[in-house]
């Protein structure tokens, strides 16, 4: 079986390919076998992701106070709220609610 390069292909449009100003691509398309064009824009799912997030769910301040505490040597884990959270996440995930007897 002889293949030929084909002049009358579409070809298609590279990955990651450079945008109007030089950089990569942020929007990717596609022509299905049907003819049907399909475009997706990864901005509008990380916008949708951002909507989500509160401003209250990110402390700098939190942040920078917990790592001069890890530098100092001065943070101290609270182990027993660390169980608690984790045995509640691993309920979450499982159905169950409540705690041991």
């Amino acid at each position: 079986m002889k293949i030929t390069n084909s002049s009358s292909a579409p070809k298609p449009a590279p990955l990651g390919g450079a945008s109007r100003a030089g950089g990569p691509s942020r929007q990717s398309s596609a022509q299905g076998a049907g003819g049907a064009s399909v475009s997706i824009d990864p901005t509008s799912r990380l916008g949708q992701l951002e909507a989500q997030l509160s401003p209250s769910d990110f402390s700098a301040a939190k942040v920078n106070d917990i790592t001069s505490a890890i530098a100092a040597g001065r943070y101290q884990v609270n182990a027993g709220a660390v169980a608690d959270k984790l045995l509640a996440s691993a309920a979450a995930l499982t159905g169950k609610s409540g705690t041991a007897a």
